[in-house]
């Protein structure tokens, strides 16, 4: 407890193929959001705090389930394992969000780039593909949608 942290959460993040420039040079890269938290770290070492932690991180990734479990479906067994747990709480000094979106290129390729992205089949990059399109200069149309 006390020591200084830095946490860093990912968001959305895709491969960027040099090819969908369409102009050299160009190399392969990688578009991203992150947010780093940094501060002090403390250990929960309540075993009733941790289980309530536990338990609403339990609910709240089992809530979308058909059956969603629950710490109380096998309370004696999971109890058990709690002391295998390691519970920490971030006293935030510091948040800086970060973000790769291929702003240092110019905006026709940038267009180019939203659009190979919307047309993965993976969540991630489509969801860069919003993002860079959110971060567009005010009044660029949009970049067009795949059919």
């Amino acid at each position: 407890s006390g020591q200084t942290a830095l946490g860093i959460f990912s968001g959305p993040h895709a491969y960027v193929s040099p090819g969908w420039y369409e102009s050299a040079p160009a190399v392969p890269t990688w578009n991203y959001t992150a947010v780093h938290v940094s501060g002090r770290v403390e250990a929960i070492s309540d075993p009733d705090e941790l289980w309530g932690i536990v338990g609403r991180l339990v609910a709240r990734h089992e809530a979308r389930r058909p059956a969603p479990w629950s710490l109380t479906d096998d309370a004696e067994f999971a109890r058990r394992l709690l002391p295998q747990i390691v519970g920490l709480r971030l006293k935030i000094d510091r948040i800086e969000g970060k973000s790769k979106l291929s702003q240092n290129r110019p905006l026709e390729q940038r267009l180019r780039v939203i659009r190979a992205l919307r047309e993965a089949e993976d969540e991630n990059s489509r969801a860069i593909a919003e993002l860079m399109d959110q971060a567009l200069p005010t009044g660029t149309e949009s970049a067009p949608r795949g059919s």
